[in-house]
């Protein structure tokens, strides 16, 4: 198959919102190569031709273990490429979250703006909608540096300040809104973490319906989403009560 011929989709959102495991589960498909963060390490200028040289099965500018993983995955049979791009919903900003050094470095106006000009790549929009869970999620995660996989410390409680959570979940419905405009222009799918965490085989079927893959042929186990957490949120947030009170006033409880 010719490089001007793959099918091209990306899986857009924000950290922790269970986009890793869409992403390998749907790779599991012998249609669809789905790569990792391809352009997270990559320089500011170089981000979208990292991107267009991928999404054409390009990968030799990919980092070594992720161009092993594309080249693994890309064989003959391959109808699909496309791969993660997450963007930082920071609490770092003034005026207004689309000023944030984060999504300034991870050039997010200039990925929609590419992505609106290729109506043809696919769109899968991933979404966190209990934003309580979100940020007890990104706090214990840094706090225990275990972001994949393991289970956290039984014992860790943390404290979310109350400004930093508001401005984090400020950017975040600004980015999931903003990427929702792709809506309008590219095919697109909105997949919620919730939805995932209760049936990842469902959420996987739909997907690949979606891009065009014929879900049977997909293995029935493989990928699957590795709670971290083992207890409640309040049991988590050390001054859970005064947090949620504090977004259900302002109107971000939920995304």
């Amino acid at each position: 198959m010719t490089a001007a011929s793959y099918h091209n989709f990306v899986i857009v959102g924000t950290q922790r919102t269970g986009s890793s495991a869409l992403a390998e589960r749907i790779g599991l498909h012998p249609h669809v190569a789905c790569g990792w963060e391809w352009t997270e390490s990559f320089r500011v200028f170089d981000k979208l031709g990292a991107m267009e040289r991928g999404f054409a099965g390009d990968f030799s500018r990919l980092r070594d273990h992720e161009r092993q993983h594309m080249n693994t995955c890309c064989d003959d049979a391959t109808r699909w490429i496309g791969f993660r791009r997450l963007f930082g919903a920071s609490d770092k900003w003034c005026f207004h979250p689309r000023y944030s050094l984060k999504l300034m470095t991870d050039r997010m106006d200039d990925h929609l703006r590419w992505f609106k000009a290729h109506p043809e790549v696919n769109v899968i929009h991933v979404i966190r909608e209990d934003n309580v869970a979100w940020l007890r999620s990104k706090f214990v995660a840094r706090e225990s540096n275990s972001f994949a996989g393991e289970e956290y410390p039984e014992d860790l409680a943390v404290h979310i300040p109350r400004k930093e959570a508001l401005a984090r979940l400020r950017s975040k419905r600004w980015v999931d809104e903003t990427l929702k405009e792709l809506e309008g222009t590219n095919p697109y799918l909105r997949v919620t973490y919730e939805a995932l965490s209760a049936d990842i085989e469902q959420s996987s079927t739909e997907a690949l319906q979606f891009l065009g893959a014929e879900p049977s042929l997909c293995p029935t186990s493989g990928a699957s989403l590795n709670k971290q957490a083992t207890r409640t949120d309040s049991e988590y947030i050390a001054n859970y009560d005064a947090l949620v009170e504090y977004l259900e006033y302002e109107g971000y409880l939920k995304c």
